[in-house]
């Protein structure tokens, strides 16, 4: 899992407020250590990574010969080996793996809330020409994609919020609990849901009153279930709780007879005009939000069942970076809109499990299946085009 999020940040092409790139290790150590202290005290408070063979740009390097590479041990030696303030310094380990037929390293870096950290004894590496400092007393941290200058402090606001998190007062639970959906792992099972190991105030459950209530039993399958090797669904409802407080409740479905489970996507329309026959209905998720982070924590990738019936669920899925990004898709539909309705209407593309449906149930679903396959196309025809 840990391995498909890195990937995922290559292909991103950028860096990140929680991940850099590096084309190499760093000959001068201060250099090192200034980088994991300023991703160790990112302001989103999460687990970070230094990313190592992989140029800004995101091109694959590769990090095979490299004369500086380290292993776990090493890097740990070398962290702990430091005069951290109070004596905590940033919990690390590192994570080897190939991609694109070259090894790359990853710094995995866990602040686990004790921000900021910052050393008691500056450090300079003697054997370097470079004569870098990491300074005593001074708390970097990273905004964006930008680090705090090595000859420098954070601001003030941003130093505040340091103190903030390490005192519990930021970020907010909610806010907490969708950056700890980002590492799955770290939940634990239990007879009810999920707790978070690291702060076990943290729930997920699976509240079946409310399934039996609103009749879950009884609900039919959507349109997107059709693209499985079986139509079958089972729908669940799960809250997300800070102690006994529920910060977040949604509808999940199981798809492919319960092989594989996610929330149900946002609905979206797209109108030509008021007409339901110039409407073309879908279904989205956008980015970074709660329910987002619920569809990628409910990933296990267990078995190859399971990533095929995620595959095919996605098939059927947009996935936007931000609402402003939604909104431009759909003005783009709405003007190349006898296109797009010319190709939703030439799909020849069949649709399995329909044959126990209505005449009237069989051709709507047929036509959102057909639907969503042709934006899928035309989004990335629109992502190319914006850049």
């Amino acid at each position: 899992m840990l391995k498909h999020q890195i990937i995922n940040l290559i292909q991103e092409k950028r860096e990140g407020s929680y991940w850099d790139f590096k084309a190499e290790y760093h000959k001068d150590k201060a250099e090192l250590l200034h980088d994991i202290i300023c991703l160790s005290n990112n302001l989103l408070n999460q687990e970070a990574y230094l990313i190592l063979g992989v140029a800004d740009n995101g091109h694959i390097l590769g990090i095979t010969g490299d004369s500086n590479r380290k292993t776990q041990e090493e890097l740990i030696s070398f962290i702990t080996g430091k005069k951290f303030a109070a004596g905590r310094h940033p919990k690390i380990s590192l994570m080897t793996f190939e991609y694109e037929e070259k090894e790359i390293d990853v710094i995995i870096i866990n602040p686990k809330g004790y921000v900021p950290y910052y050393l008691e004894k500056a450090e300079t590496d003697q054997k370097s020409k470079k004569n870098k400092t990491v300074n005593a007393g001074s708390i970097y941290t990273r905004v964006e994609d930008k680090n705090t200058p090595i000859d420098s402090t954070a601001s003030p606001l941003d130093t505040e919020t340091l103190w903030k998190m390490h005192f519990g007062l930021y970020p907010t639970p909610i806010k907490r609990l969708q950056n700890y959906l980002l590492t799955p792992e770290k939940w634990m099972q239990n007879s009810t849901g999920y707790f978070y190991s690291e702060s076990p105030e943290y729930i997920v459950y699976k509240n079946e009153d409310i399934e039996e209530k609103e009749n879950y039993f009884n609900l039919v399958s959507p349109f997107y279930a059709y693209n499985q090797i079986n139509s079958n669904t089972l729908y669940s409802y799960y809250e997300f709780k800070y102690h006994s407080t529920v910060l977040y409740g949604c509808r999940c479905i199981s798809l492919d007879s319960g092989i594989y489970t996610t929330p149900v996507p946002e609905p979206g329309t797209i109108n030509f005009n008021m007409h339901r026959d110039d409407t073309i209905y879908y279904r989205y998720f956008i980015e970074e939000t709660m329910l987002y982070n619920i569809h990628l924590f409910m990933y296990k990738g267990d078995s190859m069942e399971e990533k095929f019936a995620m595959d095919k669920f996605v098939e059927c899925v947009l996935v936007y970076k931000s609402d402003v990004e939604k909104e431009l898709f759909e003005n783009y539909i709405l003007d190349n809109w006898d296109k797009v309705n010319q190709s939703i209407n030439e799909n020849n593309e069949h649709v399995f499990g329909t044959e126990h449906l209505s005449q009237l149930a069989k051709e709507d679903i047929t036509k959102k299946v057909k639907s969503v396959k042709v934006l899928k196309d035309e989004f990335e025809n629109f992502r190319k085009i914006i850049g």
